[in-house]
This record gives C-alpha cells, structure tokens and sequence, in this order.
C-alpha cells in the first residue's frame, strides 16, 4: 500500500469519526424526543378529585401561587377543588393544598414544643419541568404531575402529610421524624421516580430539600432551610443537565409507579 493511499485512507477514518461525533447525538436525543413523546401519550387523563369547606388563610411559609380552577362539578376557588365534608384538595393529584400546609406547621410546632419531639419538612420540586413543557407542551408535561403525588402517598405513613404548594412543588410533613430518619423517604420517593422517568426517557428529575423541626429551630427557619437544600439539588441536576437513556414499554412501568 503505497502513501497516498495511506493518507487517503487516513482522511475518510478522520471525516467518517468527525461525521459521527455530530450525527450519533443528534439521533439519540431525536430518540429521546420521541420517546418522551410516547411516554406523555401514554399517560392517563389528568384525575380530578376534591373535597373542602375551609377558606385559604394567609400562608406565612409560602408566598400566594397561583392555580387553575378544576371544572369537574365541585365549586373551584383557585388551584383546589370545594366540596361538602372535608379541607380544600388539589383536582389532578388529590392532595391538599397550601392551606392545610400552613395549618399543620402552625399545629406541629405547638406539638413539639409540648412534647419535645421532632418533624421535619420535606419540600420536592421537578428539575427540567419547564424545559419539557416547552418541548411537549404544558398539557402533555401535567400529565407527568399526578403519578409523582402517587408515588410520594405510596411510600408515606398515615401520619405524614402531604400537599401541592404549586405547579411542580409538592412539600411533606413528617411528624416524630429527625432529618436523619427522613432521609429514608426522601430518598424511596427519589429512586422511584428515577425508575419510570428513566423508563420513558424522560428529561426530569426531582430535586428534593428537607429540614428538622425541633426545639431549637422553628418551622419558620426550617422551611427555608429545606428550599435552600433544594436549590442545590437542582443546581447539581442541571449541572448533569443530560438525557436519560432508558427504553422500554414506559407506559407499564408508570402503571406500577402509580399504584397501589
């Protein structure tokens, strides 16, 4: 084999490894574009649900956010639902909302003043939300909201609480819980989600923060020392900022996330 052949030989290996080191990205991330797009077709319809016959006090945690009124036959003040026998619920995920949130920090903290036991607060947010429904769509990327509340009921105890203080936040009060102990939920409430996200491809993840409630640190510091937490878990996502790689039938395995 004489040089030029050599050199010519060399010069196609360069273009062909150059050419691939543009194409083969691009084909992936169309591949995951699809399959997000599968995934958010696969979904159920959004779930309606509600009950309630309490005002929403002013909330000295969270600043006012706003919400949609739901239109599924229950009298609707902003982003809950209002029906005979019970506190405000959120229509899509059937959790309560901003109100009762308040109200149980307010009751928590007079708990542990008189009883010297711990709580913590546990607020979770979804990293990539807005990139996504800029992609899909709103409507296709709401569609990812009820089976995160699913998942977070699941691995929760009957004297947790649980609410939606917004689009994507959702917030957990863990009683008789210090922020070691609460690690074990923060991180099962993590991992499956991660597990059908990953599953149908999609670009989001939960940024989780959490913070003790006890005799020396009031409810006041604690939640925002949880959104100070939680600011950093989605600093370090969108350091990762990359696609998830995961195929396979998404629509079963959001199926199993969300029962039960």
């Amino acid at each position: 084999m004489d040089t030029q052949t050599i050199v010519t030989l060399a010069v196609a290996i360069n273009v062909a490894v150059a050419l691939a080191a543009i194409v083969l990205p691009r084909i992936a991330h169309r591949r995951a574009r699809t399959a997000t797009r599968r995934f958010a077709a696969s979904l159920p319809p959004l779930s309606t649900a509600g009950s309630g016959d309490s005002d929403d006090p002013a909330s000295p945690w969270f600043p006012e956010r706003a919400g949609r009124s739901a239109s599924n036959g229950h009298e609707s003040q902003g982003p809950w639902v209002l029906a005979a026998g019970g506190p405000p619920i959120d229509p899509e995920t059937g959790l309560d909302v901003e109100a009762s949130w308040s109200r149980w920090l307010t009751e928590e903290e007079a708990r542990i003043r008189r009883f010297h036991r711990p709580a913590t607060v546990v607020l979770v947010d979804l990293a990539g939300f807005d990139r996504l429904s800029a992609r899909l769509g709103r409507e296709a990327a709401d569609r990812l909201i009820p089976p995160v509340a699913t998942t977070m009921r699941r691995y929760s105890r009957e004297t947790d609480h649980l609410a939606r203080l917004g689009p994507t936040r959702f917030a957990a009060l863990l009683p008789e819980t210090d922020e070691i102990e609460a690690i074990n939920f923060v991180e099962r409430i993590r991992s499956a989600c991660d597990v059908w996200l990953a599953a149908g491809a999609v670009a989001l993840r939960l940024a989780i923060g959490w913070a003790e409630i006890g005799a020396d640190r009031s409810a006041a510091v604690a939640v925002p020392d949880a959104e100070q937490r939680l600011f950093a878990d989605r600093q370090r996502s969108r350091l990762e900022d990359r696609e998830p790689s995961g195929s396979g039938d998404a629509a079963s395995t959001l199926a199993s996330a969300s029962s039960g």
